[in-house]
């Protein structure tokens, strides 16, 4: 795929070297890849949303496959990620290990080592209930978003026709 030409090398480069700069520089390349392939899955359905916004401007029903464009364009990056993500299971199991550590540190005093090691403690369980809050949102706007395109009145089709024209009008498409 030419939008993950040369990524694989790169990352390879990156893990490597293993510096915080090579691993900064993928995740740069890997945002620049991801919003390329964002705008070209929004161009190549530009025509399509732009059907629904007339069907949903003149308060007519949408098919499923309609439904499915709009879901693409309002939550298709989180319902991508949702579908790929595998490491939530081991997030919860690390949670519940650092939940335990923790509730260990709670009676202790509190020595200045004591709180250097707690504070990488504490770094870790921040990233890790992130890393699962950040799933868990996604997947969450995935579902929101499903149950309002199957419930839709006058009102939702406005406002969705709303945000799609501002999505199809934006200069970071």
């Amino acid at each position: 795929m030419e939008y993950l030409k040369g990524m694989s090398q790169a990352m390879k480069k990156a893990q490597a070297d293993n510096t915080s700069e090579s691993f900064g520089y993928v995740a740069t390349e890997l945002v620049k890849s991801k919003n390329d392939i964002r705008q070209a899955i929004e161009q190549a359905t530009t025509g399509a949303i732009a059907a629904v916004i007339g069907k949903l401007e003149n308060n007519q029903p949408l098919t499923n496959a309609e439904k499915q464009t709009v879901e693409l364009w309002v939550v298709g990056d989180a319902e991508g990620y949702v579908k790929m993500e595998n490491s939530f299971h081991d997030w919860l199991q690390d949670y519940r290990r650092l939940l335990d550590i923790i509730a260990d540190w709670e009676g202790k005093t509190g020595s200045v080592q004591e709180l250097v090691e707690v504070h990488g403690l504490l770094e870790d369980a921040i990233k890790v209930a992130d890393a699962a809050a950040h799933y868990l949102e996604d997947r969450e706007r995935v579902a929101r978003c499903q149950n309002a395109l199957s419930n839709l009145n006058a009102e939702d089709n406005k406002f969705i026709a709303g945000l799609l024209k501002s999505m199809l009008a934006s200069p970071e498409r």
